[in-house]
């Protein structure tokens, strides 16, 4: 299974490219939005963890433009956001979200999360 990450800040991209990466999954990883889709349109990922606040647009955004294209647009996401931020997770749900992952996580949560996305059959 392949998992792409699109977070902004090093090191959350390279603990979650770790975890994932142990655990079996295919990683892939970008820093922007645009970097993100154009990975997404190359790999055809499985499952898709996303920052809520990107520099080039939110992950909300990026949740409906996946959404609202023709590659994979069943593909689960989940989104990452700080606790503080939870507040924001509904409009993550309406945009299309499968699940969120509160950072920092605790890489036991991670993987049950994402086992949880990939088993749900909206890939």
């Amino acid at each position: 299974m392949k998992i792409l990450v699109v977070e902004d800040e090093a090191e959350y991209r390279a603990l979650l490219r770790g975890v994932l990466g142990e655990a079996g999954y295919g990683v892939f990883d970008a820093a922007t939005g645009e970097e993100g889709l154009k990975l997404y349109e190359r790999e055809r990922p499985d499952l898709l963890l996303l920052d809520v606040m990107l520099p080039d647009m939110t992950g909300f955004d990026f949740c409906a433009k996946i959404r609202a294209g023709r590659v994979r647009p069943r593909v689960p996401i989940l989104f990452c956001t700080v606790r503080s931020a939870v507040s924001q997770l509904a409009k993550g749900v309406k945009s299309g979200g499968t699940d969120y992952v509160l950072k920092p996580f605790v890489p036991e949560d991670l993987l049950a999360r994402v086992a949880s996305a990939l088993r749900s059959g909206s890939a």
